[in-house]
């Protein structure tokens, strides 16, 4: 399929309040549809330019893109941008089936919404947050701000880009990228990396000490600092197995918060933990 761009001022302007209204996407989500009130509103400013001769094209251009829709949200644009031209194509090309745009987006979600949760929501912002939590903890204010200037500067460069490739090369590029594989690939090394930052996080964010000792007198020595010699920060690391196997258990996060609350209390009340 080839897609038409439309390359004046007044879609540039369209192109640019998509662009601006995709951050809102997520604030009328709702079970039944999901994204897809977001979408559409999001697509409003660039139907009014393809469809403005023909109010009828515009109205079933947003019936359709009021279809059951749902995204990794920074990733989008991009398939906006592929909406927007095939949108194009549509109201220009008599030949087009307009149920091609939607069959499209559907495909997209998948592959795109796993690479999106991958590399931005477990990894990216993981990481984002990593950096930022120093500095929190010593009540600096420039934590949060770290975090976010990290974090949106290249999640905005993401959606732009995304928009505008998608626009630029309709379904090409999609097509090339999955293809390649590239998808998966991507996909499945942002997952390994993500649980190796949230790993080498776990002795910084997981504080377990106690002030047991084995052995008495100037010969005792510190229990927490023995295990930390056979494998570094032991007691944390344990900490984090044992909640991890409640989760895989499926135990209800209020109650592991419970646990580890009451455990706290009794272990200090007893002289098993340390503050």
């Amino acid at each position: 399929m080839t897609t038409t761009k439309t390359s004046n001022a007044e879609m540039r302007k369209a192109l640019w309040s998509t662009f601006w209204r995709s951050f809102a996407a997520n604030a009328p989500w709702e079970l039944t549809r999901q994204e897809a009130t977001g979408y559409a509103f999001s697509m409003v400013p660039s139907l009014r330019v393809i469809y403005r001769d023909d109010p009828n094209g515009k109205a079933k251009a947003l019936q359709r893109h009021m279809q059951f829709f749902n995204i990794t949200n920074v990733l989008l644009p991009l398939v906006l941008g592929t909406s927007i031209a095939m949108e194009e194509e549509n109201h220009q090309n008599p030949n087009f089936d307009p149920e091609l745009i939607n069959n499209v987006k559907v495909s997209l979600m998948g592959p795109l919404s796993a690479i999106g949760d991958s590399m931005f929501l477990t990894t990216w912002r993981v990481i984002c947050m990593g950096l930022a939590i120093g500095l929190c903890q010593q009540g600096n204010i420039l934590g949060p701000i770290l975090f976010m200037a990290s974090y949106n500067i290249v999640t905005i460069a993401v959606r732009w880009f995304g928009l505008k490739i998608g626009y630029e090369e309709g379904t090409k590029f999609i097509q090339r990228v999955s293809d390649s594989n590239i998808i998966q690939s991507i996909s499945d090394k942002a997952a390994i990396l993500g649980m190796m930052v949230v790993g080498a996080m776990i002795p910084t964010y997981v504080v377990l000490n106690s002030p047991i000792k084995i052995g008495t007198g100037k010969a005792a020595i510190s229990l927490v600092k023995t295990l930390d010699q056979i494998v570094p920060s032991m007691l944390p690391l344990i900490a984090t197995l044992i909640v991890l196997w409640m989760v895989r258990k499926k135990w209800k996060v209020s109650w592991i918060l419970v646990i580890i609350v009451a455990f706290s209390i009794i272990g200090t009340w007893l002289h098993i933990l340390a503050p």
